[in-house]
């Protein structure tokens, strides 16, 4: 699902879901995880990221045709 959504997001000129600033995040956070818990302390998330647009209900390619 992940590359349809990229390949309709490029057709229709949006952002797809998987951008790599989410990407990023995404690492950021479960790398904190993991120092939070060998180092015992909080561990700050510097990156901020805005949240995608939820892939909207349906079946099969449909639900990407309605963006």
């Amino acid at each position: 699902m992940g590359v349809l959504d990229m390949a309709m997001a490029l057709r229709r000129g949006r952002p797809h879901r998987a951008s790599g600033e989410l990407a990023l995040h995404v690492l950021e956070v479960l790398d904190a995880f993991e120092r939070s818990s060998r180092e015992g302390r909080h561990v700050d998330i510097e990156t901020v990221v805005q949240r995608p647009v939820v892939v909207p209900l349906g079946r099969g390619e449909e639900v990407f045709l309605a963006d």
